[in-house]
């Protein structure tokens, strides 16, 4: 309570009554009652004003530790530093959506499997499952499945251990059900880089560049459909520079290279479609209709850390076996 709402509650206690205690302090008998409300709900929201407590000026001084604190923890989150010791490959998968009957697990492991021949930074761009709410208009389209959601939660952990993240960002699927994010606490390998929506990251290779790189589950400055790359764009112009930029969500494959010249900085620019190949809600526009799409699900770039400064130094491509090619070409090449 306030010291005003003590005086009020030991002026009542004094003089036994309500009326007592307004006739002593000169007021009325509604501001006793009004004052008497305003301390009980304060109580019960769990304010306390007693006489012990700091000044309003200390508890602003606290402010400043506590500010310090929490930027502190997301300077560390953020931006953290995987190593390579030469050009390297960057698997881009997302919207796998593994508990959807339209998605191709058995082209998503072997990918995952190619992925690990060639050593790639493993990164996971959301959206893990449907994880469709159990109640509301999203609930109806369980039934439209043969998963369950207990197996849903089996496949989810059988994903994990068998793709072993390096980087892990969230996405509105995983957020539907709130229980699913605090599953993946203690799913994910200790050390995985993990935030909601998106993870910046940076690779070192001795004697080259660092690979900056933004993944995020889409990036909001950009909505079009027509444009897979927009987002990106409008994101190098407005944020940090960073050398790769790679989202999902809207289920559309785009790749390309953009110049800042302002800057002298280009990035490769990289949208994964996913692999839930026959796509009611994405159909319309970026698959084109409703015949399933295999290539542009997922990304393999390769980065080569020892191009000049200002040259863009990662390319892209849709199957692994390509990447393996040029990767094995840049490898020899720098050598010899």
């Amino acid at each position: 309570m306030t010291p005003r709402q003590h005086e009020i509650a030991e002026a009542v206690a004094k003089h036994g009554s309500i009326r007592g205690a307004a006739r002593a302090l000169g007021v009325a008998p509604k501001t006793i009652r009004s004052s008497q409300q305003r301390a009980g709900v304060l109580q019960q929201a769990g304010y306390q004003f007693g006489d012990a407590d700091r000044t309003p000026q200390e508890a602003w001084a606290a402010h400043v530790s506590a500010f310090e604190r929490k930027v502190g923890k997301q300077l560390r989150a953020n931006d953290q530093t995987l190593h390579r010791s030469g050009p390297f490959v960057i698997y881009h998968s997302t919207d796998q959506h593994i508990d959807d009957d339209a998605s191709a697990l058995n082209v998503l492991e072997a990918d995952i499997q190619a992925s690990h021949d060639l050593g790639a930074i493993m990164c996971h761009g959301g959206d893990l499952l449907n994880n469709w709410p159990l109640a509301g208009k999203l609930a109806k389209q369980w039934a439209e499945q043969s998963c369950t959601l207990p197996d849903a939660l089996l496949r989810a952990q059988h994903f994990i251990g068998i793709f072993k993240p390096d980087v892990w960002v969230d996405g509105n699927h995983e957020e539907f059900n709130p229980y699913l994010a605090q599953l993946l606490d203690g799913w994910l390998p200790a050390g995985t880089i993990r935030d909601y929506w998106r993870c910046d990251f940076t690779v070192t290779v001795p004697g080259g560049r660092d690979c900056r790189v933004a993944l995020s589950h889409k990036f909001q400055k950009g909505s079009s459909w027509f444009h897979g790359a927009h987002g990106h764009i409008r994101e190098m112009l407005q944020s940090d520079d960073r050398d790769v930029y790679m989202d999902g969500h809207f289920h559309i494959d785009a790749v390309m290279q953009h110049t800042l010249q302002e800057r002298g900085h280009t990035a490769l620019l990289v949208a994964s479609a996913g692999y839930k190949m026959i796509d009611k809600w994405a159909s319309r526009i970026s698959r084109g209709g409703k015949v399933p799409k295999i290539l542009g699900r997922a990304h393999w770039i390769v980065v080569d850390p020892y191009v000049d400064e200002g040259e863009c130094m990662a390319q892209a491509f849709k199957s692994p076996r390509q990447a393996e090619v040029y990767l094995n070409g840049l490898q020899n090449l720098r050598a010899a």
